[in-house]
């Protein structure tokens, strides 16, 4: 009898099972990740890799924290409730002046998507159109990040703002206020967003975006603490390397994406939450760099703006605000 084959099967026997014994002992991270809105298909890279299991294949347990206009982000991460936060490059500059210690990591959305958006009949086709108009503005004071890239716009094209009504928008659901009247055009919306419902309500719009005039902001940027990358760089790399896997598995299966951003939150309409995942892929996929990646340029311009408008007292250095190390190609 030949004994090699069953010699060699046993062997093969012990090597599954010494594999599953140390898969079996490895012990899961926990990760909690704060949002910085509520639940939409605007985080669809995270809710698909839970939902297609790339975090488990990372061995992470990660938990989803829904935000809103009472949530800080940032607070929420320095304080240890959240290990990663969703930001805007703004506020870290922001908070960098002021010694708090975070990094970003990856970001969303590579292009900026905040337009200027009216409808086609306005005949508002560039920021020199909005000239004696009565503009919408996130707040009457003209005090959020949103506000700001607004007069940045406004002042790159020497666009004098007292020739502009500003008055703040109370109805955020597509172009309801530009069909009432309250205003010529609404600012600091989301490309991914208002425009998009208000596209599918079968309103025409025309939308000045501000990348195009040189006004380029992350919007959306996933951070954490300069001490966490610094403590566990390896559970930075497994977190950031499941999230854009979800984010690539997002943009080649948006309709997916969409029905599954419905399991966070049944009360989104699939239709928007479709017709938002598809508008906000070029985006995220600019097809010039690899997903999640950031450039020096674009927090240089952001800085440029906190200084100009006196947000900021001085510059700080860009290269401890960002780091690409955990974005591959």
């Amino acid at each position: 009898m030949n004994k090699k084959p069953a010699y060699f099967f046993i062997q093969l026997m012990l090597a599954a099972l010494l594999l599953n014994a140390c898969s079996f002992g490895k012990q899961t991270d926990k990760v909690t990740v704060q949002l910085s809105w509520f639940h939409s298909v605007e985080y669809a890279g995270f809710y698909t890799a839970i939902d297609q299991g790339f975090y488990d294949d990372e061995n992470l347990e990660v938990t989803l924290v829904a935000g809103g206009p009472e949530v800080d982000a940032l607070a929420e991460v320095e304080n240890g409730n959240a290990q990663f936060g969703i930001g805007t490059g703004d506020s870290l500059i922001s908070a960098k002046s002021q010694q708090r210690d975070f990094l970003a990591v990856a970001t969303i959305f590579r292009n900026n998507p905040l337009v200027i958006m009216s409808l086609t009949d306005g005949n508002i086709q560039k920021p020199e159109d909005l000239a004696g108009r009565t503009i919408g503005v996130i707040a009457p004071d003209l005090s959020t990040g949103w506000d700001v890239q607004t007069l940045a716009l406004l002042q790159t094209l020497n666009v004098d703002k007292s020739t502009l009504n500003f008055v703040p928008i109370n109805d955020y659901h597509g172009a309801n206020e530009l069909n009432a009247g309250t205003m010529d055009a609404m600012s600091g919306m989301f490309a991914t967003n208002e425009p998009v419902q208000a596209q599918l309500d079968g309103n025409q719009l025309n939308m000045i975006y501000y990348k195009d005039y040189g006004v380029d902001v992350y919007s959306n940027v996933i951070f954490t603490t300069g001490e966490f990358a610094s403590n566990d760089p390896d559970l930075l790399a497994r977190f950031i390397r499941a999230t854009l896997k979800g984010y690539q598995y997002s943009i080649e299966n948006p309709t997916q994406a969409a029905e599954t951003s419905l399991k966070f939150d049944p009360s989104l309409n699939l239709a928007l939450q479709t017709a938002t995942m598809n508008a906000q892929i070029p985006f995220i996929a600019t097809g010039d760099a690899p997903i999640g990646s950031m450039d020096v340029d674009v927090w240089e311009t952001t800085q440029q703006i906190l200084l100009d408008f006196g947000l900021i007292p001085a510059k700080v250095d860009i290269s401890t605000i960002y780091t690409n190390e955990y974005v591959t190609p």
